[in-house]
Parts: C-alpha cells; sequence; structure tokens
C-alpha cells in the first residue's frame, strides 16, 4: 500500500512515525511497527489482517496511507535510527529586510553558504534528524534556498520554512509546494498599522500578498503573532481575519520575549502581567502539560526539559552549532563546522559537561516550591539565563504567564 511522506525514528525508548509533509506523528512500539510494514507490503487492502486494517484506516483518515501504486518504493517507510537527533534549524541567512522593534535574535548578518551547507547535510546523513527547521533572519534572501530544500527533500525530512514572507511570490510559493514544505511559518503582528508600526512601513501589505501566493500554491501557512494590550481584546477577529481571509492552517500568539530589540521594547510591545496572564489561562497562549510527577522524572535527568542539544540543534549561517538558537544569543557553542563534522560535534557534546546535558535539576530549588512547576517544569533555562545571568533563576518571563509574583 501507498504510505505517503512518512519515516519512521527510532529513540533511545521510543518509536515515532512522522509525517513529514504536515506535522502528524504518533508513538508506536516495535509489534506496532511490524504490522505497519507488513501492512505496507499488501498489495490492496483485501489481503490485509484486522490490525493491519486498523492501522490503515487510521493512517487513511490522516491522509497518510492510500491505494497500492504497484511501485516498491512506495512500500517502503524510511528508518531514521543513527542518533536521538529529531530537529536542526538553520540560520540559513544572518540577514533580515526588516528591522522587527521585538526581534531576539543574536543574528550573524551573513548567509550560510554552499560550503556549510554542504557539511550540515553531511552532518544531517550521519544523525538523521527528522525535521529541518530553515530560519533567518530572513531565509529567503539567501539564494542557495531552492537547493537545500531539495536535498533535505531527498532524506525524507520534514521541512518548516520561518518566513517574513514580504520576499514571497508564485516562484517562492512552487518552490514550496514542489519540495514539499511542510508548514511556512509566517509573522503577522495583527493589523495594518500595528505591525507596520513594529515590522516597518509597507511590511503588511508585503506580507499578507506573500501569504496569499502560498495559500494559493497549497502550501501550509501558519500565522505568528505578536499580542499588545492594544489588541489583546482582538484575537478571536485576528484569527478569523488569518484562517477565514486568508486562508491560513492555524495562529498562534505570543508576547515580546526581553531579549535582543526586545528587550529594550519590552516596555511599550509587551503585554502586562495581568493580560498576558488572563490570555494564557484561557489558553491564547501555548501552555505547558500537566504532569504531577514531572519533577520526581526531571530529577533523575541530566539534559535540559527541552532536549536542547540533545534532541535540536542549531546552526549559525557561519557554522557554529548550539544547542538551540537562544544559546546564539548566549554565546555559548556546541562547537563550529568549520573544525569538525557536525556528528563529532554533537556526539561530544553530552559528555562535554555542558550546562544543557548536565543540568542538576536539585539546584533548581524556587521552581521546585513553585505550585506551577508540573505545568511550566522551569520554563526555558536559556532564557532565565538571558534575563537573570544564572541558569538556577527563575525563568520571569513564564512566571508572568501563570502570574507568579
Amino acid at each position: 500500500m501507498l504510505i505517503k511522506n512518512c519515516v519512521l525514528k527510532y529513540l533511545q525508548n521510543d518509536i515515532w512515525l512522522h509525517h513529514t509533509a504536515g506535522s502528524y506523528k504518533v508513538r508506536m512500539n516495535a509489534e506496532a511497527v511490524a504490522v505497519l510494514e507488513s501492512m505496507a507490503a499488501r498489495a490492496s487492502a483485501a489481503e490485509m489482517t484486522g490490525d493491519e486494517r486498523l492501522v490503515y484506516e487510521k493512517l487513511e483518515a490522516n491522509g497518510i496511507a492510500g491505494k497500492d501504486t504497484g511501485r516498491a518504493g512506495d512500500r517502503l517507510i524510511p528508518v531514521k535510527k543513527k542518533s536521538p537527533l529529531e530537529s536542526v534549524e538553520l540560520e540559513f541567512s544572518g540577514r533580515c529586510n526588516l528591522t522587527c522593534a521585538h526581534c531576539f535574535s543574536a543574528l550573524s548578518q551573513k548567509d550560510m553558504s554552499a560550503d556549510t551547507l554542504d557539511r550540515v547535510f553531511t552532518g544531517l546523513d550521519a544523525l538523521e534528524p527528522v525535521t529541518l527547521v530553515v530560519n533567518g533572519g530572513e531565509p529567503l534572501l539567501n539564494p542557495l534556498l531552492p537547493d537545500a530544500l531539495k536535498r533535505a527533500r531527498a532524506r525524507h525530512m520534514r521541512v518548516n520554512v520561518m518566513t517574513n514572507a514580504t520576499l514571497a511570490d508564485e516562484n517562492t510559493a512552487a518552490l514550496f509546494a514542489e519540495t514539499g514544505v511542510a508548514k511556512a511559518v509566517v509573522s503577522l503582528d495583527f493589523f495594518n498599522r500595528m505591525h507596520d508600526e513594529i515590522r516597518g512601513s509597507g511590511s503588511f501589505k508585503r506580507t499578507v500578498s506573500g501569504i496569499k501566493f502560498l495559500v494559493a500554491a497549497k502550501v501550509p501557512v501558519f500565522i505568528t503573532a505578536m499580542v499588545q494590550d492594544i489588541v489583546a481584546g482582538r484575537l478571536e477577529e485576528f484569527r478569523d481575519f488569518c484562517v477565514g481571509g486568508l486562508g491560513a492552517s492555524g495562529v498562534r500568539f505570543s508576547s515580546v520575549m526581553p531579549i535582543g530589540r526586545g528587550k529594550d521594547s519590552a516596555g511599550r510591545l509587551g503585554l502586562a502581567k495581568a493580560s498576558l496572564k488572563k490570555l494564557f489561562s484561557e489558553g491564547l497562549l501555548p501552555p505547558g502539560d500537566d504532569s504531577d510527577d514531572v519533577f520526581a522524572r526531571l530529577a533523575g535527568a541530566r539534559n535540559f526539559y527541552c532536549n536542547a542539544g540533545i534532541g535540536q540543534c542549531y546552526i549559525s549561517a557561519g557554522g557554529k552549532v548550539y544547542a538551540c538558537h537562544y544559546f546564539q544569543n548566549l554565546g555559548e557553542e556546541m562547537g563550529d563546522l568549520s573544525a569538525g563534522p557536525l556528528e563529532k560535534i554533537y556526539r561530544d557534546y553530552p559528555a562535554s559537561g555542558a550546562i544543557a546535558a548536565d543540568f542538576d535539576w536539585e539546584r533548581l530549588a524556587k521552581c521546585k516550591a513553585c505550585a506551577h512547576f508540573a505545568r511550566c517544569k522551569g520554563g526555558c533555562r536559556a532564557r532565565a539565563r538571558l534575563i537573570s545571568g544564572n541558569w538556577y533563576d527563575p525563568d520571569t518571563f513564564s512566571c508572568d504567564m501563570y502570574g507568579v509574583q
């Protein structure tokens, strides 16, 4: 049977089936994988066992499984098991055509070169992550984008592109559709006047135009929007505009991060603590997941809860490797591709004594005593360091969402 755009990712204790043309994923065990693979080998639904039919119907409902094509390759599910690395994010271009007042990125002001991109893909082959996040700056400024997307597609990767969409046109949309970009994540900060005040005159019109090109080519577009107090009561109106008016697949709201340029503009652009707590409590800002035994589990772990440097990493345009993009702000590298391959940098990191891979959860005293810890899990440790200078201080941005004084 046809299994469309799927890979199996083996981790230390889990196996995940990922749909690389979307966000769907499901945890599996060895028995379920055996059923999946035997189902995929069938020439028709009539040949399936009961268990195989159950798997087929679930995947078919998610647009993943289909009728047999007669091509043997369509019955094979690529397997990735060489490392626990799941996601790699690239500063594909450290340049940007906008100067947003709330940008927190520590941009390198250079494009990723062909040589660095080659080193990245050599590392991807050695480590077999599932997801490639193409970010910036503005990634559309780098002329190597078509090459990068095609190479990722050939490796059965899920590709997400983070863009302001002001440069997106019909050719961009066709490229994204052809290479199977799973999602274009576009920044749109509410309506015309507010967006242009933050990102520059005329940027709203250009971004909306870019979104329309992408949607017309059936590229999934997810919009991220920064909320200010002056628009806190218009979130549903804006969501309707994005989804109903522009055809976006979803909208995610956030508040300005007090990092980078955002540190200087947080007082002007940020939400009041009461507004932040209210929107968070209403589920309009991303929450954590409740887990009563969270500290018992984390106390036995040595890496950050977010798995920075283990399940994910970030590579700057110049080839410096970080545990995540916040570590670029901190200036704390895992290594540099000009000095060694990504595989070695990644595999040496857990033994290096680096904070993200050797974190002492017992020292998170204030967070441990907080009633919200089971959901917050201490927030973001790198953000806490950026805000307070200490890895073990509370992440005050997360504290404000939960209303912690």
